[in-house]
């Protein structure tokens, strides 16, 4: 069964057209009632209540659900849902999490299925003059919805009659379609045949998000591991997994809400270095941190005057960190007059009343912050293989 989360339904529904594969119709029958969908003119018959158990994941949730003739998806999980579990929606990560039993359970959107097609089919028989165009009522099994209409290669490669791809508006299970006849002669069409399907658009998501889910959890689990009341662990958990790519450490991001980074240089030629020289390990690990950076954005191919040289340190867990040799560059760099402010002095002017302080520490703080484009050419880093410069 497919289920669409839909944070503008109050309550939760589902088709009888899938109830009776698991539920052979023993829903609680009541009084029939009419449910009133989102635009606030169309209505829906409701034909009872099932209480329904949905397997997320590896949690088992329960819910109440009007039963419905026709609907968009097989389920919809509404507010009262979204309510009940505490669900966060992140639809750049493309994950939902639902919290139940002291337990949050984190899943993928499925985006790769299937999307569902509903075939636009002619309600009357039909017959268009020639040189004309005509606004024909269709029938989709929706009862109400905006579609993405396209039109059917059989009808095209059969008859001369146009029409275009087209978003409809679905009311009480109809539409219109225009279909233009270019030919000097009338073209008919019989009841029922399909002029095309119609698809109800979905989300885009960004590319390139795809995120270590692992080590998300591993990281939002050792940051709140200290807080023993259950309400406020729960509460800072929810908060984390809505920013769940900012935990993501594996690899390097650049910040996108600070002011750019600025460089200004004296009236001087580029300074430039020759490449340091290295032993055939080091190159290929060097190689291999120039491919990570300029697969993650970090920096790009550079035909820049300028030149500093890079070389690799070790670090304290036995890999390796690239640096660069800025010496050549700060040497022409317009100093900056104004101190940094002291941390003493900030806490300070906080006034009395604080016990508690908080520092967020960026993951590579040198590659995290932007430079402005004019000066970013001055960042040009060497290598025995490559010539880059930084777009951090």
């Amino acid at each position: 069964m497919k289920a669409m989360i839909d944070t503008g339904a109050n309550r939760t529904f589902i088709s009888i057209k899938v109830l009776p594969t698991f539920y052979n119709k023993s829903f609680i029958h009541r009084k029939q009632k009419n449910a009133t969908l989102a635009d606030g003119h169309t209505s829906i018959p409701v034909l009872g209540t099932s209480n329904l158990r949905i397997v997320m994941g590896d949690m088992l949730t329960f819910i109440k659900a009007y039963v419905v003739k026709e609907l968009c998806a097989d389920c919809i999980l509404g507010m009262d849902f979204i309510n009940k579990y505490k669900l966060i929606i992140n639809t750049e990560e493309k994950i939902v999490s639902l919290y139940n039993n002291y337990k949050r359970t984190t899943l993928k959107f499925d985006i790769n299925s299937n999307e569902n097609k509903y075939p636009a089919r002619l309600i009357n028989n039909i017959r268009i003059p020639p040189k004309q165009t005509r606004s024909i009522p269709v029938s989709i099994e929706l009862l109400s919805a905006d579609v993405i209409f396209c039109p059917s290669f059989k009808l095209q490669q059969r008859t001369s009659l146009l029409t275009l791809n087209s978003s409809l508006k679905v009311h009480d299970y109809t539409s219109k379609v225009s279909l233009y006849n270019p030919t000097d002669y009338s073209c008919s069409l019989p009841k029922g045949l399909i002029l095309g399907t119609t698809t109800i658009p979905t989300l885009s998501f960004k590319k390139n998000s795809t995120i270590d889910y692992e080590l998300v959890n591993t990281n939002i689990t050792n940051l709140i591991r200290h807080i023993t009341s259950l309400d406020r662990h729960e509460k800072i958990k929810s908060i984390f997994y809505q920013h769940s790519k900012l935990f993501d450490t594996s690899k390097s991001t650049i910040a996108t809400n600070v002011k750019p980074h600025s460089i200004k240089t004296l009236d001087h030629p580029p300074p430039t270095s020759k490449p340091y020289y290295t032993t055939p390990n080091k190159q290929e690990e060097m190689y291999k941190i120039v491919q990570e950076l300029l697969y993650f954005g970090l920096i790009r191919p550079s035909y820049s005057p300028y030149a500093a040289s890079a070389l690799l340190v070790p670090k304290h867990d036995g890999n390796w960190r690239m640096v660069v040799d800025y010496k050549k560059l700060n040497h022409i760099t317009i100093k900056d007059s104004h101190p940094l402010p002291k941390m003493e002095r900030a806490i300070q002017t906080l006034g009395g009343g604080y016990k508690f302080f908080s520092k967020l520490d960026m993951k590579s703080g040198f590659w995290q912050i932007p430079i402005e484009e004019e000066d970013r050419h001055k960042t040009a880093l060497l290598h025995l293989k490559a010539f880059m410069n930084g777009t951090f």
